[in-house]
């Protein structure tokens, strides 16, 4: 039986008007007949703390998206061994009355390369944030051995590829200027935003032998998804990372718990996907 009280859920950050999350969530909580309300709040680093002696107490959870997901880590202790391993969260949800920190995002990577079939022994990342952690931690669990992580400042790079290299991976750190001399990879997850500027140019014979893995969604096809339009390999937007990860948070928000399943969870599902334009065969 799921819980029915009405409650109310927010995705911070900033800037977060353009999010697709409440349309996930929303469409999930009709399905499961809950009568909550899910809705954004701009927040940037510099309010996140007034926000949340403001406003925390009362939300039952909240999904956080850039700049937040190391931020949020100074304001709230109790917190899954997920967010210690690739320090970066996600999420906040409720056990008991107790706020814990969580991040469903390599849950969602995880799903959405299991769903193309995609595994890769090398790979590249390209960006060298919490989302880059959380996609090689991902990575890590799928059988990936070692990654090529590109970044425009080395020195940031080196705290993700620490973080990385503790969850046993083989990290070789590179520029973006030194992407066409990098061991050709089987996959090339891409976690930089989708309106940045000068992304580095992939080898045409990467293209045509690795899969694409995009976080980025909007507006799609994202660059590197036109790149990818005459390769016959497989091309994975992030809406499907999105859409998994926000399943995972529901579960936490409902369950507490990541792990346990939903009630009609493929119907749930099902409608998550059909409201951000995809389908879920």
């Amino acid at each position: 039986m799921v819980p029915t009280a009405e409650k109310a859920f927010e995705v911070w950050g900033s800037p977060v008007e353009h999010s697709l999350s409440p349309a996930l969530h929303q469409a999930a909580y009709r399905v499961l007949g809950l009568p909550w309300s899910y809705r954004y709040r701009e927040v940037s680093q510099d309010l996140v703390i007034p926000a949340w002696a403001g406003v925390s107490a009362t939300l039952s959870g909240i999904s956080l998206t850039m700049p937040l997901k190391e931020r949020v880590m100074d304001l709230v202790g109790p917190r899954d061994s997920i967010v210690d391993e690739i320090q970066a969260a996600n999420t906040v949800y409720r056990s008991g009355e107790t706020a814990v920190l969580s991040n469903t995002d390599p849950y969602g990577v995880e799903r959405a390369l299991e769903k193309f079939g995609v595994v890769a022994g090398h790979a590249w990342i390209l960006g060298a944030g919490a989302t880059a952690r959380s996609v090689g931690y991902a990575l890590g669990r799928r059988g990936t051995t070692s990654v090529t992580l590109f970044a425009r400042d080395a020195e940031r790079a080196e705290r993700t590829a620490l973080h990385l290299r503790n969850c046993g991976l083989a990290i070789q750190v590179q520029l973006f200027s030194k992407v066409d001399q990098a061991i050709s990879p089987q996959l090339v997850a891409s976690t930089l935003p989708g309106d940045a500027e000068a992304l580095p140019e992939i080898p045409s014979a990467v293209v045509d032998s690795a899969a694409l893995f995009d976080v980025a969604y909007s507006p799609w096809p994202s660059r590197y998804a036109e790149a990818w339009e005459s390769s016959s390999q497989p091309v994975i937007s992030g809406l499907w990372m999105l859409s998994y990860q926000a399943l995972a948070q529901i579960r936490l928000f409902v369950n507490a718990d990541a792990t346990q399943p939903l009630e009609n969870e493929v119907e749930v599902f099902s409608a998550m996907v059909d409201a951000v334009g995809l389908t879920s065969e």
